[in-house]
């Protein structure tokens, strides 16, 4: 099977070749910090290009819309001589580590980019014309791809959070409910006018979201919330996904999604990664035995590389891989990268479990053998 072939088998709960460790938009494997300590102390062998390659991930092939604001707002940037920079952007300004495109971490928001309707009439409304002059079309590969090919949808609280800051969304549902539905049906138009360019010339086999509209506790907003605001449009975009023959909605979200996930249910979205398993949140057996239909990506604790003994960390992949497997619809995963208090030698008996389990082929990273 080519690595779409045996996607596409596990996402029809179909039996392919063998189960692919899925390498996740946005969950990655491990931070460069980790690996760069891993060289230097725990004897990480891998020069790979690309650290998926070398621990036999397999993931999307994606073909990037044009879907952002077209012209886009200016970037100003002030180094603040600490290791920082204050970014500043429209109305929005942020202060980050000078390095975060490579090292991230979550900036600090001192202003938000939006305040309301007079900045979506006036600067956002505009800049998402799909017949933009400047506005492109998605550059394409010659052929379909061996993987699977996603595009990505967008995000109907997620962005809307990151452009206007948690607590002004929050009274803009209340305050002025239909500044929110304008701003999600024009993200509508402008992803399906550049999704359907693609679906004329090429198969998409996922179209893939994100939301972190999450934390530890559960859902941001009510399920009441997510039905108004959210679901009409992720059921255009399920509707899209089917007519032209899509095999899943993939939505990335942080924190407990126990409850999000029957939300995006609901509203015809089949898939999700990465379900944080912290806290107790995002129990993958529990959510199968709840939703037997339902694509789950993820759910190993990454928590249980900090142990340098691997004991933990094959423990994690016994008790969920197997059951989880047996029931279909399942690509293994941690449920993020791999923060620097984690160890190579676990992760290495951790992904050597899994591959067992999966009956997937050598990957690159077994021929260099266990670390001592």
């Amino acid at each position: 099977m080519t690595p779409r072939e045996r996607f596409l088998a596990v996402v029809n709960f179909e039996q392919p070749d063998y189960v692919p460790y899925w390498y996740a938009p946005g969950i990655g494997i491990a931070h460069i910090e980790t690996i760069e300590r891993w060289r230097r102390e725990e004897g990480y062998p891998s020069d790979y290009e690309h650290i998926e390659e070398f621990w036999g991930g397999e993931g999307y092939f994606q073909v990037a819309l044009h879907t952002g604001f077209v012209p886009d707002f200016e970037v100003e940037r002030r180094d603040l001589g600490d290791g920082y920079v204050e970014i500043r952007q429209y109305k929005s300004v942020t202060r980050e580590r000078i390095d975060n495109a490579s090292r991230y971490t979550m900036p600090q928001y001192q202003t938000y980019m939006f305040e309301g309707r007079e900045d979506f009439e006036r600067e956002m409304r505009p800049r998402w014309d799909p017949h933009h002059p400047e506005r492109g079309r998605p550059v394409l590969p010659e052929s379909q791809p061996d993987s699977a090919l996603s595009v990505a949808c967008p995000s109907y609280f997620g962005r809307l959070r990151s452009w206007f800051g948690l607590d002004r969304i929050s009274f803009l549902m209340h305050d002025d409910p239909a500044l929110i539905h304008e701003i999600n049906r024009a993200q509508t138009d402008l992803f399906l006018d550049q999704a359907a360019w693609v679906a004329e010339r090429l198969q998409i086999d996922a179209i893939t979201g994100w939301e972190d509209m999450c934390y530890r506790g559960g859902m941001l907003i009510s399920p009441e919330a997510f039905a108004e605001f959210c679901a009409p449009y992720y059921r255009e975009v399920a509707d899209f996904a089917r007519r032209i023959g899509a095999a899943v909605v993939d939505i990335d979200c942080d924190g407990d999604v126990s409850e999000l996930v029957h939300c995006l249910w609901d509203a015809g979205v089949n898939m999700l990664h990465a379900f944080e398993p912290t806290h107790g949140g995002s129990d993958i057996l529990r959510i199968r035995e709840e939703l037997p239909r339902f694509v789950i990506c993820g759910g190993l604790d990454k928590h249980a590389m900090a142990d340098p003994n691997p004991a933990r960390a094959i423990a994690e992949v016994d008790a969920k891989v197997p059951p989880m497997l047996e029931r279909g619809g399942y690509l293994p995963g941690i449920d993020h990268g791999l923060p620097p208090i984690c160890h190579y030698r676990p992760f290495w008996h951790f992904m050597n479990r899994i591959r067992e389990h999966c009956g997937a082929p050598e990957a690159p990273f077994q021929r260099h053998g266990p670390p001592e």
